[in-house]
């Protein structure tokens, strides 16, 4: 049994859109213009971060669940399924932003776009796995929770 989802996002818009920013200021504002390798910075440093977020790939690891940004895997976490006492599918909030960063609505969230994600419980931390495949992600862990259940004492629904 094995798992792998990637999703995108659409941060691939921030590149132009920082860089017509720049133009627009640089055609408002009077004084000196900004130079071209100010536009090179801007446009490269907004590319290279889009690079590293512009998808997320949740995939079996074998022992653990991989969640990793990319195209330019940077950022990564990883969930041993020992370590899994519950899991559920759910929806993140605006609130919630996306990204990888703590929720101010409580655990971590590793997140691209959209709002349903699967929420995993490793005792009393929370991770919300933002995906485009909730069934079938949440599917995978009850089933390899399961697999996994003997060794643990964790239920087909996750629960203890």
């Amino acid at each position: 049994m094995s798992y792998q989802n990637t999703q995108y996002g659409k941060w691939y818009w921030m590149t132009p859109l920082v860089l017509g920013t720049l133009l627009v200021i640089d055609l408002l504002v009077p004084g000196q213009p900004i130079p071209w390798f100010g536009y090179a910075i801007a446009g490269g440093t907004v590319a290279m971060v889009t690079l590293c977020f512009t998808s997320l790939t949740v995939r079996d690891g074998g022992d653990k669940l991989v969640v990793q940004f990319g195209p330019i895997p940077l950022v990564r976490a990883t969930i041993p399924y020992r370590s899994i006492t519950r899991v559920e599918q759910g929806r993140t909030n605006f609130f919630d932003g996306w990204g990888i960063h703590y929720s101010l609505t409580g655990g971590t969230v590793l997140n691209i776009w959209g709002f349903d994600c699967v929420r995993i419980w490793c005792g009393s931390r929370l991770y919300s796995i933002g995906t485009d495949d909730p069934d079938g992600l949440l599917t995978f862990l009850k089933n390899k929770l399961a697999d996994l259940g003997s060794n643990t004492g964790i239920t087909e629904d996750g629960s203890k």
